[in-house]
């Protein structure tokens, strides 16, 4: 289609030979705080390890079900998966939940300190900033990395998941 002629064009008008505005340019992070790279991302200390998809954790113990209606079980049982999987770094299975219970002292012939550390934790869930934070912080590392059946011997022999 032709100009009119009554319209005159400038140069701003007219079509452009190169590309306005030009190729964007790499990112850099200006503001303090901003990470630059996975190497300055905080870690540990009061971040924490995340694991593997904490969400998949979260509907697992949901949808199990619990020796315990209690809403605070199911808070200190996902606070648990969590810690186990990012221990053994992979995502939360059923045999997580089941490794969590066996800590809590939900099998038949669980000890009564055992009994009454879990009534602790479970006391504990509504005043913790991250539900089961208590539980996590006294429960030694290896214990996590176990089976649920390693975890019943030891908790049934005296082994202590505060023994960090």
């Amino acid at each position: 289609m032709g100009q009119q002629p009554n319209l005159e064009f400038t140069e701003a008008e007219r079509p452009r030979q190169s590309l306005q505005p030009g190729p964007a340019v790499r990112w850099r992070a200006d503001k303090p705080g901003i990470p630059r790279g996975p190497a300055e991302v905080p870690q540990g200390g009061t971040f924490g390890v995340v694991g593997p998809d904490p969400g998949w954790a979260t509907k697992l113990v949901m949808a199990a079900v619990l020796p315990d209606p209690d809403p605070a079980l199911r808070s200190m049982l996902t606070g648990l998966v969590m810690a186990r999987t990012a221990t053994l770094g992979r995502a939360a299975v059923p045999e997580d939940i089941e490794a969590a219970l066996m800590i809590c002292g939900y099998y038949d012939d669980a000890p009564a300190e055992v009994v009454e550390q879990r009534r602790r934790w479970l006391a504990a869930v509504p005043h913790e900033t991250r539900p089961g934070e208590t539980a996590v912080a006294e429960v030694d590392r290896a214990l996590l990395a176990e089976g649920p059946e390693r975890i019943r011997w030891a908790r049934r022999h005296g082994e202590r998941p505060g023994a960090t």
